[in-house]
């Protein structure tokens, strides 16, 4: 009954409602029974079954006060009239005319089923459930009245303790339900904010990602479209420029990027003649054993600036990372891009994969704390790993310039 609506306490009142309701109809069905019935002993000529019928009208009369406006106020008047009426109704039915025998009986249930099914004040299970009890002991107390009036033995009338076992029931049926509800409800709302947050969350740092490569590449370009020689000091200004304001000033200073001494850029010059310039075949082989698509931007000859052993193990730390993209990423292609500066010779390594979360990845593993970190750091180098889940991932490797 709650699907669709807008609200916990809106739902609440409109199924407490509903359930109150379907008590009063059930009153009136009953109460109606026995003013037919008590109405048709009278016309047979049985001179108290009026009494019965007007105190049953009387019952059904106050119930329409009650449903019309459910107040406390309301209610105890129906249950003080409806007792007083109940405890008629029982010396009427337990005249020796009838021979009922005890209080357990049709007759008697009448008007104490009726007081059961009162509803009261308030939509709330508990309340509900109280004002049941109350109909209960209520109608009980004037039965007993009755039953001593006229010197019957008096029997708790099990059909109005089978309706209020009913009522109560189904009304703590409808809480516990109730309940289990809103924490649902409650558990979606924080579901569905995580949710937005981390498709925020995405949508920035594809955002920042993008914004990062094109300003890499868009330099990268004009330094290459240049031709040899120095950097132009406005562009090596407006590189300094873009990434103190993408990474920051303290990177950038500690890095020595975007210096203002041109020596701190070179040109590669190839250790051991141009018959002996490093490349990365090792890298390409393994990506193509993987069957990983490359696109490379820069110039292979910046490797030109490394000694055979750090070139070699640059191409190992290169290969170790396209064979992660390979294996992990699940992507088939991968972008490599080649350059130098303050003295040393970066590779950076990006696929658009499902990325990883770096500070989950468990201790025992080798990848890149082995394959690649040590690899470099050994020879005073680095590699750091940017990752987001469902971005991809970045792995920059940097080593000094020269070695043996």
């Amino acid at each position: 009954m709650t699907l669709g609506l807008p609200g916990g306490d809106l739902s609440r009142d409109s199924v407490g409602r509903a359930i109150v309701h379907a008590g009063h109809v059930g009153a009136w069905v009953y109460l109606g029974a026995g003013g037919l019935a008590s109405l048709a002993s009278a016309l047979s000529g049985v001179a108290l079954s009026w009494a019965a019928v007007a105190l049953t009208a009387a019952i059904a009369v106050l119930l329409v006060l009650v449903a019309v406006r459910r107040t406390v106020a309301t209610t105890l008047t129906y249950l003080v009239v409806g007792g007083v009426a109940t405890a008629g109704m029982t010396m009427v039915a337990m005249e020796p005319v009838y021979e009922l025998g005890t209080t357990n009986n049709a007759i008697v249930a009448i008007p104490c089923v009726a007081l059961v099914l009162v509803g009261g004040a308030g939509t709330g299970s508990v309340a509900a459930i109280a004002w049941t009890l109350a109909g209960l002991v209520v109608g009980q107390i004037a039965v007993w009245i009755g039953a001593q009036v006229v010197g019957a033995p008096f029997v708790v009338n099990l059909a109005a303790v089978g309706a209020a076992g009913l009522v109560i029931m189904i009304r703590t049926f409808d809480g516990l339900n109730r309940r289990v509800g809103v924490r649902g409800q409650t558990g979606l709302v924080r579901a569905g904010v995580r949710a937005n947050a981390a498709v925020a969350r995405r949508d920035h740092e594809l955002e920042a990602i993008t914004s990062l490569y094109d300003i890499a590449m868009g330099h990268l370009l004009a330094i290459a479209a240049s031709g040899s020689g120095p950097i132009d000091e406005r562009r090596r200004a407006d590189i300094r420029q873009d990434l103190e304001l993408v990474i920051g000033r303290d990177w950038v200073d500690a890095h020595g990027a975007g210096s203002s001494n041109p020596s701190d850029i070179h040109t590669p010059v190839a250790v051991g003649g141009a018959d002996a310039l490093p490349t990365l075949d090792h890298a390409f082989t393994t990506a193509a054993e993987e069957g990983l698509d490359v696109q490379m931007t820069g110039d292979l000859a910046v490797l030109g600036a490394l000694g055979p052993e750090r070139a070699a193990d640059i191409d190992e730390a290169v290969a170790e990372c396209l064979r992660n993209v390979a294996r992990h990423a699940n992507v088939r292609e991968a972008e490599l891009i080649i350059g130098n500066g303050g003295r040393e010779v970066t590779v950076a390594v990006m696929d658009a994969g499902v990325g990883f979360d770096p500070e989950r990845v468990p201790a025992d593993r080798r990848g890149i704390r082995f394959g690649v970190r040590e690899r470099l750091e050994r020879h005073g180098g680095s590699a750091r790993v940017w990752s987001a889940i469902g971005i991809g991932t970045t792995v920059v490797l940097t080593v000094p310039e020269g070695g043996a």
